[in-house]
């Protein structure tokens, strides 16, 4: 008996081990000692096999409006949808969070794709994941077709379901959609897209996401400054302003912006309002139009370096104790370094740097005071505080138009410069609608 129930155990153990506890399909682990085994099988036998990757879209709105365990129901049911509708020799696995993978051993890309879309079809129409409006976006790639190896096959998956959630989720891509008359212009777009999902896939851990996006845009910028040089075009670097950087890296880094809007429901947008009410100073002041969608962009850009906030700290509902507070001090400092590589936009870095400054010198990361601080940090400082004061947060209710503007005159020439301050009541005030109202989008300002 003995006997009987330690091998009992054994295999419950096992089982435990390959089998994610929540939703019941595989493990990140088993699915990546499978894919390396199909690897090694399908490079000997001369055959292919396909990876489906997907993601749920707007699943975070679940776990926050309607918390976690109905977001766990959510999760369950995907996997079930998964394990019923697939064949058994293909290994489902929660690849982590709320994404899924499916390996499908001997299949062309067509087949693949005729799953997929199945699939995305399942997903929407089932009642559950349909009451809360969740759908899904897929990517997928074909060993040998977009990959030698099974990390470039994971790479071009993931970014091929990013083009999926880039054009507004519930869809299917794949690698046919990214550009194949040039395979350097092939791999950038790789890139572009991989680094996308890394940014959302990583925001979770604070510093180390910090870390690992800033070495991964490092090598994008590398990559692709390369990729220029070699197609006789400019560098990324010589020259000064967002015109002297190719749209791709834009892009990029202005999708990092709008996702970390995205990580709180109550500041989707906020970037782009911030943008979007520096513009109408810059104009105010008698800016020409690059040095408004300069400081446009330096708007859009502001937050960036709150990817290396931990997220208890960006979602704590309340008050921030003074070591809380001192961590998020420090996303101007991030923000900065994110930008260091990309030396055309050595302006806007300093606005990211510097848009926390008081007027008076009180406030931070260098004290600097009066025009000491960039012309284009005072600008968004007053953006910033005037969207945050009427916007709706976890911590308060949004404030009207005339109690802001109020607010912004009282504190003239303490925390803002009370000059601007004069020029954006003035305008504000003769706006039928002081409020700008900007659904979130992950597309990026144009270049002048």
């Amino acid at each position: 008996a003995g006997a009987l129930h330690n091998a009992y155990t054994f295999q419950k153990a096992q089982e435990q081990a390959i089998t994610d506890g929540l939703t019941g399909v595989k493990t990140h682990r088993f699915f990546m000692e499978a894919l390396s085994s199909e690897w090694k099988r399908s490079t000997r036998a001369g055959r292919s096999f396909a990876l489906v990757l997907m993601d749920l879209d707007r699943f975070k709105f679940v776990n926050d409006f309607y918390g976690h365990l109905e977001g766990d129901l959510v999760l369950q049911r995907v996997g079930q949808i998964l394990e019923t509708n697939c064949r058994r020799s293909d290994v489902v696995a929660r690849y982590g969070g709320d994404e899924f993978v499916i390996l499908m051993p001997e299949t062309t890309m067509e087949h693949a794709r005729q799953l997929a879309s199945k699939l995305r079809g399942w997903v929407s129409a089932d009642p559950l994941l349909r009451e809360k409006n969740i759908s899904a976006s897929f990517g997928i790639a074909c060993y040998p077709l977009h990959g030698s190896s099974p990390q470039e096959l994971i790479q071009v998956a993931d970014a091929s379901m990013y083009l999926s959630k880039h054009q507004g989720g519930n869809a299917v891509s794949t690698a046919d959609h990214f550009d194949p008359n040039e395979a350097k212009k092939w791999k950038r777009d790789v890139l572009e897209a991989y680094l996308g999902v890394t940014l959302k896939r990583l925001f979770s851990t604070g510093p180390e996401a910090f870390e690992e996006i800033y070495q991964r845009l490092r090598q994008f910028t590398e990559s692709l400054g390369a990729t220029e040089t070699d197609n006789g075009s400019r560098s990324i670097a010589p020259q000064e302003g967002p015109h002297a950087l190719p749209q791709a890296v834009l892009d990029t880094v202005t999708s990092l912006a709008y996702a970390i809007d995205a990580k709180d429901h109550y500041t989707q947008g906020h970037s782009q309002k911030v943008a979007a009410y520096a513009a109408l100073i810059a104009e105010s002041l008698g800016m020409g139009e690059p040095e408004v969608e300069e400081i446009r962009l330096g708007a859009v850009l502001h937050d960036i370096g709150k990817v290396g906030i931990p997220e208890s700290i960006l979602n704590k509902n309340g008050p921030l104790n003074p070591e809380e507070w001192e961590t998020m001090k420090s996303h101007v400092s991030f923000g900065a370094k994110i930008l260091d590589p990309l030396t055309p936009l050595a302006r806007i870095r300093e606005m990211v740097l510097h848009h926390h400054e008081f007027y008076d010198g009180s406030g931070y990361p260098e004290a600097l005071a009066g025009e000491h601080i960039p012309l284009g940090a005072r600008i968004i400082a007053i953006a910033d505080a005037y969207d945050t004061i009427t916007s709706d947060r976890t911590y308060k209710k949004a404030r009207s138009a005339p109690d802001a503007l109020a607010e912004l005159e009282r504190c003239g020439n303490a925390q803002f410069d009370g000059s601007i301050v004069e020029v954006f009541v003035r305008t504000m005030r003769t706006l039928p609608n002081p409020v700008i109202e900007v659904a979130a989008t992950s597309a990026s300002p144009r270049t002048p």
